[in-house]
């Protein structure tokens, strides 16, 4: 009896994620593309069980694609921020962490519009950002600080030579419940806030030139860690999706940007005592 209900369990559990994978599909030839869905969830879980890398991917979570982000409600790894700055208080990329953080969800409860620099307990997780492809097909990016962090967010520049984008790298990605007692904020009941604590990039000093005309890649290095907006937080609505960038390698490794040692910035390779001078943005 107890195998006969395994066995109705399995085949659900495999219904409900031919039926999720459909939907990333273009409808033409739907059972190839499932079959590389899949494919690429194995390889990746066999990846994680290799390298050791815990996913935290909450199973019970639904995949929506209609809504713009999907942050699990698991509270399995909560952190407690002031024991966590205090650990690392030597480290450049905690600088003005907890008025940095104060500041973005007070923003939040005020309604501020994101101008691109400010706006307990808290559980770190994994997020999936839900865009539209270019070829206007439903896909998502899993966002996870130990194997792909790095996202884009629309610039909220304008003038002649503004960027359309902005770079960051995702150090740490949470959820919290938030109240305040500012008179300016009206509502006085824990909110549940989601927000990314993340590295950014900047474009490329001097007369560098990028796009199709140039037949370049447009590139960007990390901000100096002693500029103070180097390490910031974002809410992940604002996130269009994940991004893929290349080091340049030809231009080397430097440990000016982040004059540290050992920095949990570092988040591909904790180990590491440098950054590469700059990147391109793979298109």
């Amino acid at each position: 009896m107890n195998n006969h209900a395994n066995l109705n369990l399995k085949g659900e559990l495999a219904h409900c994620l031919v039926k999720r994978l459909y939907g990333q599909t273009n409808k033409r030839d739907a059972t190839k593309q499932i079959g590389q869905h899949i494919r690429r969830l194995e390889r990746a879980q066999k990846r994680a069980e290799t390298e050791h890398v815990n996913l935290n991917i909450d199973d019970t979570m639904e995949q929506d694609l209609d809504i713009r982000y999907q942050l699990s409600n698991s509270r399995k790894h909560p952190v407690n921020i002031y024991t966590y700055v205090r650990e690392n208080q030597h480290d450049p990329a905690f600088k003005g962490f907890i008025p940095k953080l104060k500041d973005h969800l007070l923003g939040h409860l005020l309604n501020r519009g994101y101008d691109g620099d400010t706006y307990g307990e808290v559980t770190e997780e994994t997020i999936h950002i839900n865009y539209t492809t270019y070829d206007v097909r439903h896909d998502a990016d899993t966002i996870n600080p130990q194997t792909y962090p790095d996202i884009m967010v629309k610039s909220p520049e304008t003038g002649l030579h503004a960027q359309p984008f902005w770079y960051a790298r995702v150090i740490g990605i949470f959820h919290a419940s938030v109240s305040s007692c500012h008179p300016e904020v009206t509502e006085r009941s824990t909110h549940r806030m989601d927000f990314l604590w993340v590295r950014w990039f900047g474009v490329e000093p001097g007369r560098y030139r990028h796009g199709f005309r140039y037949a370049r890649l447009p590139k960007i290095g990390f901000v100096e860690s002693t500029d103070e907006y180097a390490f910031t937080f974002l809410d992940p609505a604002q996130v269009i999706r994940g991004s893929h960038l290349i080091p340049a390698f030809s231009e080397g490794w430097t440990s000016a940007l982040l004059q540290a040692t050992k920095s949990v910035a570092r988040v591909l390779n904790p180990e590491e005592e440098s950054d590469w001078v700059n990147f391109y943005v793979n298109m």
